[in-house]
């Protein structure tokens, strides 16, 4: 049976010159040459050990992995572009796709430095695989000790403050006097951590879809949930197809919701990926994320009107196929550190009963608090230090950016963020879910604000065309 126990964190992806020109990285530490999945030429890869646990230097070492994809200029410049991965979970290694469509241009004069951070990629990756189904919130939990008695490290040390001193160890291996930071999503806060201990190494970040550190995910995450879809039935209602086809959109949704919850979402079909026959109930939390995961890309929302539509009368093969899409992206995750990191720094924020209230007007009710409560019960993990979830400030240059649809770090998120940062500026880009950095003009704009560190130099207008796609009223689109 398909493993969707990873669904819920569709939470937050040249030429030969590369290879002659040597880059800072190359004077002072031991490289092999190897590929990067999107990429075709060869990159370099280098690993070394670290502690395990840097308060206990004897407790044993950890190797930490890193791919850099060289700059293609003969004159490099010395501070690299340094890309925190997501997730969290998420390995940069597997970032090839994402350094092709949005960090080519960058790439231009500097080095990209892809980290696995430890527990991801080949950083001692911790996966938990498996074909198990949780269909209760107990069996999460029993998942959830079962990847953690068979992992190959003490996953009580893949915490994010043991990420940025490895990200820190990695720049003076490397030989790197400054790096310029980028973080998506939950890397957003790899970002602003390593910013706040180590200032003097960073030359600019840009944050992607950002959660600032002040601000709780599980807390949060129902009402931008709701926004995501509140959204989307505006758009419906602006278009005349959409609104005549789906004329009660969002009361569609609650009903389906509430038949989810009484159990009477019955599916007996095929798996969507393997063709295999597959029977099960399309519980609460599952229905949840089935929606909330496409409200990520801006392309997939364009369906779910439909996909509601077609549940609420009996067809529930594209609500299963909208819920199984998730694992392409949890195919690149690693559980272990999502674990690690969200039960040390996220589920410790709220209580249930603030879960419970803060979940309060929203379809999706707070079962991503409560998916990710259980499974921290069969985990072992460390809190975050008192500072680390504290509002963070600097001089810095930062360019923030925000997808207008983004169902899970909405432009609010980015607006709160850029108020520490005097020297920033947030762009929120139009008819875009969660990450942007790929979207339009965006690489062209990253990699100006890179070059010159003005902020108030970058220019907005070719964004202005953008907007969401048309809502699909058929299963050919727009045709009925």
């Amino acid at each position: 049976m398909k493993n969707i126990s990873r669904v819920a964190t569709a939470a937050l992806g040249l030429g030969l010159a590369a290879l002659s020109a040597p880059s800072k990285a190359e004077e002072g530490a031991g490289f092999e040459p190897c590929y990067l999945s999107g990429l075709k030429e060869k990159v370099k890869c280098t690993s070394f050990d670290v502690p395990l646990d840097y308060a206990n230097p004897e407790s044993g070492t950890i190797t930490v992995h890193a791919t850099i994809v060289p700059a293609l200029s003969s004159n490099p410049a010395e501070d690299p572009f340094f890309v925190f991965a997501g997730g969290p979970g998420q390995a940069a290694g597997d970032y090839g796709m994402l350094v092709r469509l949005a960090f080519d241009p960058i790439r231009t004069k500097r080095d990209i430095v892809l980290l696995d951070q430890r527990g991801t990629g080949r950083s001692s990756g911790v996966r938990c695989d498996g074909d198990q189904l949780p269909e209760t919130l107990e069996e999460m939990s029993a998942i959830a000790a079962q990847c953690r008695e068979n992992a190959p490290m003490d996953v009580r040390f893949i915490t994010m403050e043991n990420v940025v001193r490895d990200a820190e160890e990695v720049r003076a291996h490397l030989g790197y006097p400054a790096l310029n930071l980028w973080g998506g999503s939950y890397g957003t806060r790899t970002v602003a951590l390593y910013l706040r201990r180590y200032p003097e190494r960073v030359r600019s970040i840009i944050v992607d879809g950002v959660l600032p550190p002040d601000v709780s995910l599980f807390e949060t995450a129902p009402a931008s949930a709701e926004r995501a879809k509140h959204m989307i039935a505006e758009d419906c209602a602006q278009s005349p197809a959409c609104a005549e086809r789906f004329p009660n959109f969002e009361a569609d949704v609650d009903a389906l919701m509430a038949k989810a919850k009484e159990g009477g979402l019955k599916f007996e079909g095929h798996d969507p990926l393997s063709g295999e026959p597959l029977e099960m109930t399309m519980m609460f939390g599952f229905v949840v994320e089935a929606l909330r995961g496409s409200f990520y890309t801006a392309d997939n929302t364009t369906y779910v009107p439909l996909v509601v539509d077609k549940a609420m009368n009996g067809d529930l093969a594209p609500l299963v196929a909208s819920l199984f899409s998730g694992t392409a992206v949890s195919d690149t995750m690693y559980l272990g550190a999502t674990y690690s990191l969200l039960c040390g720094d996220e589920v410790p924020r709220l209580s249930d009963e603030q879960a419970l209230k803060a979940a309060e007007g929203s379809f999706a009710g707070d079962s991503y608090y409560q998916y990710w409560s259980a499974g921290c019960k069969g985990w072992t993990s460390e809190p975050a230090m008192a500072d680390a979830l504290t509002p963070i400030s600097s001089d810095v240059p930062a360019l923030v950016l925000s997808g207008n649809l983004d169902p899970v770090t909405p432009p609010s998120m980015g607006e709160h963020f850029v108020q520490g940062f005097p020297n920033g500026r947030h762009i929120i880009v139009p008819g875009t879910g969660h990450n942007t950095g790929h979207i339009a003009c965006m690489p062209e704009v990253m990699k100006q604000f890179v070059e010159t560190l003005d902020v108030n130099a970058l220019d907005e207008s070719c964004f202005t065309h953008l907007k969401r796609l048309p809502l699909a009223v058929g299963i050919n689109g727009n045709v009925k």
